[in-house]
């Protein structure tokens, strides 16, 4: 159920890795946030995944819940612009890092709490890029304070959402999971 945050913060220390620094949260607040050149991380929607909305991963079990995430990137140059020169340089050095993953891999540097999070996932988590036209950035970016701000849409897929529950394929014989804390028979 961290799976959402743990997926941001993976980005995020793939970038930072890569020699970014990044924020993550609405591009408005990213370009108050202090004068440094920086990429941002927004999550702008998350949706369920159609292709495997019904796929379970063992048999008679319940299907997990299959999520897609969509992210805005933007860049911002130290004057806090995104639609300078700098801002646009620093944007595709940040989609090249992006590019250079379409599978984000939880090697040993990833965070222990971001890999107990996504270690589950039973496919590789993959990062394609979608159109993100003027429509789609006009949408997002409406508001009183918000401004149009140059940026890419991504995704990634497939998120699971793991069950609160253990899988009943998955309990020992001679424990009783009625009881809390769990009784060895």
């Amino acid at each position: 159920c961290r799976a959402i945050g743990a997926v941001t913060r993976l980005l995020q220390d793939h970038l930072i890795r890569r020699g970014f620094e990044v924020s993550v949260g609405r591009p408005e607040a990213a370009a108050a946030a202090n004068a440094n050149a920086k990429l941002n991380l927004f999550l702008y929607e998350t949706a369920f995944d159609a292709q495997l909305r019904n796929h379970n991963l063992r048999d008679g079990e319940p299907a997990p819940l299959w999520l897609v995430l969509r992210y805005l990137l933007t860049a911002f140059d130290a004057d806090e612009d995104s639609d300078s020169a700098a801002a646009h340089e620093l944007l595709g050095r940040g989609l090249s890092a992006l590019h250079d993953v379409n599978v984000l891999a939880l090697d040993a540097l990833v965070a222990p709490d971001v890999r107990l999070a996504l270690e589950n996932n039973p496919e590789p988590l993959k990062l394609s890029f979608d159109e993100s036209g003027a429509d789609l950035l006009s949408k997002i970016m409406q508001g009183g304070d918000e401004r149009y701000r140059l940026s890419v849409a991504f995704q990634m897929r497939p998120v699971m959402i793991v069950p609160g529950s253990e899988p009943r394929a998955a309990l020992l014989v001679g424990i009783d999971y009625s009881t809390v804390p769990q009784t060895v028979i």
